[in-house]
């Protein structure tokens, strides 16, 4: 079995674990990481959102990477292919911790306030 064929059969697995352990969850949490800083950025903030994770609101979050030899690595975090986190991560376990910090805090927000804007556009008529 070749390695993509791997990944997604892992996923599909993953997404039935948490579809049958919490009937609320629809959206993937996808890994593109490349790197150990990377991976270790992707494992502690899969753990900092595991508070937010039996919210009704359907969505898929991407955790992405640009490895940057200079820097260290580039992680985006997209919510439903919105971009809206971006920052430089070094290898030390401290700036990792600290950006993981600030990601997870930015998608409480977008999450918590995505709630209220669309109660707001159903109000208006906007969506349904």
């Amino acid at each position: 079995m070749n390695r993509v064929s791997k990944v997604i059969f892992i996923i599909l697995l993953l997404t039935c674990c948490f579809t049958i352990s919490s009937a609320q969850i629809e959206g993937l949490i996808i890994d593109k990481t490349k790197t150990k800083i990377g991976r270790d950025f992707y494992e502690l903030f899969y753990i900092a959102l595991e508070p937010i994770m039996t919210t009704d609101i359907t969505f898929d979050l991407t955790v992405e990477e640009f490895v940057d030899p200079q820097f260290g690595s580039r992680i985006f975090v997209s919510i439903n292919e919105n971009l809206i986190y971006q920052n430089f991560v070094s290898s030390r376990l401290d700036d990792i911790e600290e950006k993981v910090k600030e990601a997870s805090e930015v998608v409480k927000y977008f999450i918590f306030n995505w709630k209220e804007y669309e109660k707001y556009l159903e109000e208006e008529g906007k969506i349904r």
